[in-house]
This record gives structure tokens, C-alpha cells and sequence, in this order.
């Protein structure tokens, strides 16, 4: 049995080295790796490793030690070892192709597509092409077969069998500590060939300490946000190509953003929010827009970037900026931040105002007293003297319908309501009306300070030369469809990912658009709008003009890990965590037969990855 077990303890080890090297082959087809260096080798070659070594681990623990406990003979254990590991190896080459043409793993989309009805529509197979696959797989049998009759042959070498044991386990131990000693390292310093190698290994999570080592005072997280990295590590084209722009474009007005933190859209009414509905009157209103997801974090980065926050890492661990605001430098903007919640969390600060001196917190001991103070602080501003000297850019990100929470004495216009937000009492049977209308009073709370900045550029006849735009970031669920979803992150329903979207501007007529558009549309707007670029939208954007009413085909929502794709009639196709892919109805009613159609499916992950680098 001890003979049995070193056999295959060495075909463990010799497989795990060459399941590794062929992880560590894909970054080689990624199209670009420029962004590498000494340190990012290292990191990669000792994370295949260890990632293949996990791979290995499970079959070998799972079915070949239960066997040779068993007293099952080698003969038969080893090449069932074998067949396991040799599926590996076929799905890892599969998989590498798949990264390749789409830059993310095998998963539910892939599957339905190579299984689906209709997959001839996309993969044409040649009969020179079945030949290679063939022989890839015959070449992979017989490697197989080769590693049973080494690891025999290697076993009846091994001398001191209890020295061989500690080493090997000493070896991966070590690759472990170093992959993940240098990842906490990468994570802590943004350092770019550290971090961008990681979206090459199949579903691998390293280990950050950045919130451990801040606290024990090694490093300041703050500090972090002031990292410069080149611009040639980040692995996407953005812009596609170099902006150009009209020379005989002079228009540079001021330009307000002014979010809500979780806005359900059915709350826009005169009743609840006066003036925000009186100045939509005289603007254009967006009432089929959706955000880029279904949370904070991908909301705002769709609405400052054009993309979907799948971008995510690309911007964070770059010193890439979004095109709007390096126009917005360009010109020569006054630039600032009026945020609610703490803007490094997520980290917006450097992610979009990298080398900007922006306000990153507001004082205040609860959303209410922030939500007031900010309108305090840009109203302040706007009475600045100095402001009117050169066009601003302010953003203004409103937080209390996000903690549903307001003092007392302001929780009365709708009624009953509840006095605090009890998560605890809610359930598929609660009646949503009390809740509702505690969340309601704090949205007629928020549309009070909003008219006191619409007035505050009024009173200053500034709204002559702004651009004015009112949105949210995601929505705000309260069990609309009956599936017990409350708020936000939950599935990605119109409950949690429209918005209203009101825009006013200099000469702007008031309309009413019922056509969908999306948080990718406001960059592209603006970029034609303020600065007169000529580029089409799908250089630097995954939307068009707002003006634009022609489709905007499947809408994706989420970010690198779930997302999802909303598509014309309002069905939503689910790339969860799990890989697994789970088609809903508009009223999230489960679809199990939804006919999808592969060809649709792979344009639009090719629409979703046309940003990277080829």
C-alpha cells in the first residue's frame, strides 16, 4: 500500500507541473503582455503551479487515496488517476481558447452555446480542425500514459520515502506562501503585472491584507490612491482610437451631477419629489433608463466611464481615466466631489480623480446630516467667487434613500410609515406600504435639498450655461415582483436597475423618451454635447446618444464576476457566480425553456470584450 500510495503521490506531483505549465501558456494568448515584468513572472509562474495543484489535489485525495486504502492495486488506481487528469488537461486547452476569444473562462454562456440549438451558427467546424482536435487529444492520451509509467519508474528510486514526502510538501507549501506572500504584496503597492495576471487562471482568488496591514499601521490605505502606474499596463483599448475633436466646437458649459444612492423610479411623482418632477417639465426625461448594474460600484462606473464595471480591474490597477473627466482636465474644469458616503469606498477617488484635490468624505453623524451638509458645502462653492472664474464640474451623490433612515420629525409626509428601516420583519407576506413610505419620506427629503441646488443655479443665473443631469445609481426594490427581493444587488429586475434619468441643458426642449437607454449613453451625450467629439460612441463607450432612439440591442448589467444581459422584450439571461447561466422574465419569473440563441449570445460577449486589447 505505501508503495501504491508514493506511485501515485508522484504522478500527482508530475501532473500538477504540467497542468501548470499549460496555465501558465495562456497568458501567451491573451493578445498582450506587455504590462509583465520580473516580479509578475515569478507571481504567475508560482500561482499556475499552485492553482494546478489544487486542481490535482481533489482527484487525489477524492478517488485515488480512498482506493489504495482500499487496497486497490495501482494497475487500476494510477491509470483512473490518469483518465481524471487527462480530462483536465482537455477542459484546461478548451478553456485557454475560450479565454482567448472572449477573455473569460468556460462558464454557463460557453456551455449553452456549444449545446444549445443553433451552435452551428457559430462554431464551423473544418474537417482539418477535427484532425487537430484529434491529435491533440491523442497527444494528451499518450502523455498521460507516458506520466503512469514514470511515476512507476520514479517510485522504485525513491530512497528515503519520508524525506521525499516532507519535500514535496515543503515545495508546495513554499509556492503557495510565495504566490500569495507576493500577491498581498501587489495588492498593497497596485502593482500592475501582479494583479493583471490574475484574471488568467480559471476562477482563482488570491489572498489581499490591504484593510489587515492598513489597521496594524504598515501601510496607509490612503496612500495606495496616490500610486502612479503606467498607462501601458492596463490591458484594454480606451479610447479604441485617439479622440477628435470639432475645432469650431466652443461650448464649455458647467456641468452638475446629481445622483440618488438607490432610487426607485416609482417615487419620481409630484407628491414625493415636487421638484425634481417641476424641473423635468422643462428637460428632457429619460423614463426607460437603466444603470449599468444593480449596486453602487458598477452604477458609477458605467456612469463616469461609458463601460460596464467587467472593466473593473483594468481601471483600478491602471492609471487609465475616464475619457469625460480627462476632457474635463483638458478644458480646464473646476472639479469637485460632494459625496455622502465615503467616496474611497469603493475606491472612486482614484479610480476616476486620480491627481485631483477632491472632497473624499462629508461630516455628519448619519445620512440625513450628510445629505444636508454636502448641499451646504457645493452651494458654498457656488457662491465662491472664484468659481465663476473658469466651467465646473460637480458631482453631487445623495445617500439617505440608500440607509432608508431620517430623524423623526421629517418621517411624516407619508403615512403609516415605519420609524426605522427593520430588515428583520421583512418576508415574501410583509406589506411593503410602511417601508415604502419611510423610504419615500426620505426621497422627499433628498428632493428638497436637490431644489435648493436647482435654485441656488437659478438664483445665480448659471442655468443658461449648465448642463444639469438627476439620476440614480441603481434602483431599490420593495417586493414589486413578489419574489421576496428587498433593495438592491439582489437580481437584476428593472426594480433594482432603472433609474429615472432627467437631463437639462442650455436651448433644451422638453420630451419625454420612452425608448430604453442606458448609464453607457451619458459619456458618449456629453463627450458630443460639451466638447464637440466626433468619434462614434463605440470608441470610447458601450452605448450611444441619449437623443438616439434606435435599439440598444441586449443591455449587460453587473461586473467581472456576475453580470447579466437584459434583452429587448425585458428577459434577463444570468451569468451567476456559480457559472451557471439562469433565464428570468421581466417580472423574474424563471424561464427554464427560453430558447437562446447562441449567435445572439456570442456578439454580445464579443460586444462586452471589445474594449480589450487584441
Amino acid at each position: 500500500m505505501k508503495k501504491n500510495i508514493l506511485e501515485g503521490t508522484i504522478f500527482a506531483l508530475i501532473a500538477t507541473v504540467l497542468l501548470g505549465l499549460t496555465l501558465f501558456s495562456y497568458i501567451f494568448g491573451s493578445g498582450d503582455s506587455s504590462f509583465m515584468d520580473v516580479w509578475g513572472w515569478i507571481y504567475y509562474l508560482l500561482s499556475s503551479l499552485m492553482h494546478a495543484g489544487l486542481f490535482v489535489l481533489v482527484p487525489f485525495v477524492v478517488v485515488f487515496l480512498p482506493l489504495a486504502l482500499a487496497g486497490v492495486k495501482n494497475k487500476v488506481s494510477i491509470p483512473i488517476m490518469g483518465f481524471i487528469y487527462g480530462l483536465l488537461v482537455v477542459v484546461a486547452v478548451v478553456n485557454r481558447y475560450v479565454f482567448q476569444l472572449y477573455h473569460f473562462h468556460i462558464n454557463g454562456f460557453v456551455l449553452d452555446m456549444l449545446f444549445s440549438e443553433g451552435a452551428s451558427e457559430i462554431f464551423v467546424f473544418s474537417f482539418w480542425l477535427y484532425v487537430k482536435v484529434a491529435l491533440v487529444t491523442v497527444g494528451i492520451g499518450l502523455a498521460v500514459f507516458g506520466l503512469v509509467r514514470l511515476s512507476r519508474w520514479l517510485s522504485g528510486r525513491v530512497v528515503r520515502v519520508r524525506k521525499f514526502y516532507v519535500c514535496s510538501l515543503s515545495t508546495f507549501l513554499l509556492t503557495t506562501l510565495l504566490s500569495q506572500g507576493i500577491h498581498v504584496y501587489g495588492a498593497a503597492t497596485l502593482h500592475p503585472s501582479i494583479l493583471e495576471c490574475d484574471a488568467f487562471l480559471p476562477y482563482y482568488f488570491p489572498l489581499s491584507m490591504n484593510s489587515a496591514l492598513d489597521s496594524m499601521g504598515i501601510i496607509d490605505k490612503t496612500d495606495i490612491a496616490t500610486v502612479k502606474i503606467s498607462e501601458n499596463s492596463a490591458p484594454i483599448d480606451y479610447p479604441r482610437n485617439p479622440l477628435v475633436v470639432d475645432p469650431a466646437h466652443r461650448a464649455t458649459p458647467n456641468i452638475v451631477f446629481i445622483v440618488i444612492d438607490s432610487w426607485n423610479f416609482r417615487t419620481l411623482t409630484g407628491e414625493c419629489m415636487p421638484n425634481v418632477w417641476r424641473f423635468k417639465e422643462n428637460a428632457e426625461f429619460y423614463a426607460n433608463h437603466w444603470s449599468s448594474s444593480n449596486g453602487t460600484r458598477g452604477g458609477i462606473f458605467g456612469l463616469f466611464t461609458g463601460l460596464s464595471s467587467y472593466y473593473w480591474k483594468s481601471f483600478e490597477y491602471s492609471s487609465l481615466k475616464p475619457v469625460l473627466i480627462e476632457q474635463l482636465q483638458e478644458y480646464g474644469y473646476d472639479i469637485q466631489v460632494y459625496p455622502s458616503a465615503n467616496f474611497r469606498t469603493p475606491p472612486f477617488d482614484r479610480m476616476f480623480f486620480k491627481g485631483i484635490d477632491i472632497n473624499t468624505t462629508t461630516k455628519g453623524a448619519s445620512a440625513y446630516d450628510r445629505d444636508c451638509k454636502l448641499t451646504d458645502l457645493f452651494l458654498r462653492d457656488l457662491a465662491d467667487t472664484s468659481r465663476g472664474q473658469r466651467p465646473f464640474f460637480s458631482f453631487l451623490f445623495y445617500d439617505m434613500a440608500h440607509a432608508i433612515a431620517l430623524p423623526e420629525e421629517r418621517n411624516h409626509r407619508f403615512q403609516p410609515a415605519w420609524s426605522y428601516a427593520d430588515y428583520t420583519r421583512l418576508n415574501n407576506n410583509t406589506n411593503p406600504q410602511p417601508f415604502f413610505n419611510l423610504y419615500r419620506n426620505c426621497l422627499y427629503q433628498i428632493d428638497s435639498l436637490v431644489g435648493r441646488v436647482l435654485e441656488g443655479l437659478e438664483s445665480r443665473g448659471l442655468m443658461d450655461n449648465t448642463v444639469v443631469l438627476i439620476t440614480g445609481d441603481h434602483g431599490q426594490e420593495f417586493n414589486e415582483n413578489h419574489k421576496n427581493y428587498w433593495g438592491h444587488s439582489g437580481n437584476y429586475s428593472r426594480f433594482q436597475s432603472q433609474v429615472p434619468l432627467v437631463l437639462c441643458y442650455p436651448q433644451v426642449q422638453r420630451r419625454v423618451c420612452h425608448y430604453r437607454t442606458t448609464h453607457y449613453d451619458v459619456v458618449p451625450t456629453l463627450m458630443q454635447m460639451v466638447f464637440g467629439v466626433t468619434n462614434p460612441p463605440d470608441d470610447y463607450s458601450m452605448g450611444t446618444f441619449l437623443q438616439d432612439s434606435s435599439s440598444r440591442g441586449w443591455h449587460v448589467v453587473g461586473n467581472d464576476l456576475t453580470y447579466a444581459f437584459i434583452t429587448e422584450d425585458g428577459h434577463i439571461i444570468e451569468k451567476q457566480g456559480n457559472g451557471y447561466v439562469k433565464v428570468y422574465d421581466k417580472d423574474m419569473n424563471h424561464v427554464p425553456d427560453y430558447k437562446l440563441s447562441p449567435k445572439e449570445l456570442n456578439d454580445n460577449l464579443i460586444r462586452m470584450n471589445a474594449f480589450y486589447r487584441k
